[in-house]
């Protein structure tokens, strides 16, 4: 009965007129973290049983998820899609070649929490920036701006990524991940990320931990 009462009023909503729709850094349930010439990203808390007003997706993204949470997404005059996501869960999004209108709600009982990655298109896309194989790093996807990998640093040990013309996203997991550049150390806890500009090198430690690094051309 709950779910049909929400895709009800979420149809109402969705055929609201297009001026009445937000962009996705306006609505609530979204609070940006950090913009630059490289990223945005956008902090995303849905409270249990709770309903997003439609709004706008119009960059391409990566989408970060931070809890273990069933949620589900609907489309102006299309069936809403449940899905079902872990800490760590990610996915690329093609917002900025096909912008997007809709709502989202939490189905669980604690809070849908992740982060939405903006690519901004203020720079030219550069070439790719390839990382030297090496122990606890592991590829997940390409896309023409941005790679996507697990990082887990091997106990005792660190994984070094030299510097490039792309800029890094890390993005903590789990466990206490420790990196250190020439100039700062960063210690990041779960769910903590920091964002390293081009032409940073970097040593990453963290015994039993587990990130997520972006490489953004």
């Amino acid at each position: 009965m709950k779910i049909g009462i929400l895709c009800l009023l979420s149809a109402i909503t969705l055929h609201a007129p297009a001026y009445a729709q937000l962009p996705v850094a306006a609505e609530k349930h979204h609070r940006v973290l950090l913009q630059n010439d490289y990223i945005r990203i956008l902090d995303g808390h849905i409270p249990a049983r709770d309903t997003t007003p439609v709004h706008l997706h119009a960059a391409n993204s990566v989408v970060v998820f931070l809890s273990l949470s069933t949620f589900a997404i609907q489309k102006p005059g299309e069936p809403p899609v449940v899905t079902h996501v872990r800490p760590g869960d990610l996915k690329y999004a093609g917002y900025g070649d096909k912008p997007v209108n809709h709502i989202v709600w939490n189905e669980s009982r604690n809070v849908f929490h992740f982060y939405v990655v903006e690519l901004v298109k203020t720079h030219a896309a550069g070439a790719p920036c390839p990382i030297s194989p090496q122990p606890g790093l592991m590829l997940q996807w390409k896309q023409p701006s941005v790679e996507a990998y697990y990082l887990e640093p091997p106990a005792g040990g660190s994984c070094r990524l030299p510097a490039t013309s792309c800029a890094r996203l890390l993005i903590g997991l789990s466990g206490t991940t420790t990196a250190s550049t020439p100039a700062r150390t960063e210690i990041r806890q779960p769910e903590g990320y920091v964002y390293f500009p081009p032409g940073t090198r970097i040593d990453i430690r963290g015994d039993h931990s587990r990130c997520i690094l972006l490489e953004i051309r």
